[in-house]
């Protein structure tokens, strides 16, 4: 019979040896796992930026000319005139995140690609939700179809949501509340304005059959304060649009745009007002191929 000894020269206990065996065992599922979700969203970042075309166009102050007033002023001191059109990003992001407001705040690790000439994204990210096993996230709008996804160890699915109306209205909602960080979108065809006041304005954004509508709010300066949408938190049969504001926090330069690194993300709740993501975004690129 096999004996297997301890680092003391003893001999491991069967009961012992199984239990070692097991753990090996998930140690390498897990890591199949990880290597196979990895790699399916390496896929998907390709696909998503594989088509972008460049320009060499230069935005001038006349192409800014027939915005709302106060979106005149946010893009010009956010520095797109003189700039080419931005047609994708990508960044890094952590911060503080939580799902329900009973929840404890969670340090997450995530990544975004956006393609903004044709409106989509990929955003994954890393959670602490188990003291052994992080929770692996992902929100796909690709083509004006959404899916969410969330594995347990980047293995066990929780969360399989693919392209329904709510889930696809929403996930351009999520493109359009992010305007700031990709601002020369706003003189895309997808996106029509109307004003509202010396600091408000309102983006109307159209794709793919799908529509959403966003309220940009500035200081006189023309700094950008916050930026709100109706969107649907979930996508159930009863599932209604709720308010969803982003609040800018903090702004700095990449590239030459001003753009916002802090922004706490928030639902509007029969019960109040819940800020769910604090978000720290760094490592801003614009342009990748």
């Amino acid at each position: 019979m096999l004996k297997i000894e301890n680092i003391r020269g003893g001999i491991l206990k069967p009961w012992l040896i199984i239990i070692i065996a097991i753990v090996i065992l998930i140690i390498i599922v897990f890591s199949v796992g990880k290597r196979q979700m990895s790699k399916r969203i390496d896929t998907e970042i390709g696909n998503l930026i594989k088509d972008i075309e460049t320009f060499d166009r230069k935005i001038t102050h006349q192409d800014l000319e027939e915005l709302p007033e106060p979106v005149q002023k946010w893009l010009e001191k956010v520095g797109v005139v003189g700039k080419e059109h931005i047609q994708s990003v990508h960044f890094m992001q952590t911060g503080k995140m939580r799902l329900n407001p009973d929840q404890s705040w969670m340090v997450p690790q995530a990544e975004q690609y956006v393609n903004v000439q044709n409106p989509g994204y990929l955003w994954h990210v890393d959670l602490p939700m188990m003291p052994i096993l992080n929770t692996k996230g992902k929100d796909l709008f690709f083509e004006g179809n959404g899916q969410m996804e969330v594995r347990i160890g980047h293995l066990i699915p929780v969360v399989n949501e693919k392209s329904n109306y709510k889930l696809n209205e929403s996930s351009l909602g999520r493109f359009l509340l992010e305007l700031p960080l990709y601002p020369t979108a706003s003189l895309n065809d997808y996106i029509s304005w109307e004003d509202i006041d010396k600091n408000s304005a309102k983006a109307i954004m159209k794709y793919k059959g799908l529509e959403s509508s966003a309220t940009l709010l500035f200081d006189d300066s023309g700094s950008i304060l916050s930026i709100e949408a109706m969107r649907f938190k979930d996508t159930d049969e009863n599932a209604k649009r709720l308010k969803c504001v982003g609040t800018i926090v903090e702004q700095k330069e990449f590239e030459g745009f001003i753009v916002p690194t802090k922004i706490d993300i928030s639902w509007q709740l029969e019960e109040g007002e819940f800020t769910w993501f604090q978000v720290e975004i760094y490592d801003v690129k614009f342009n990748i191929h």
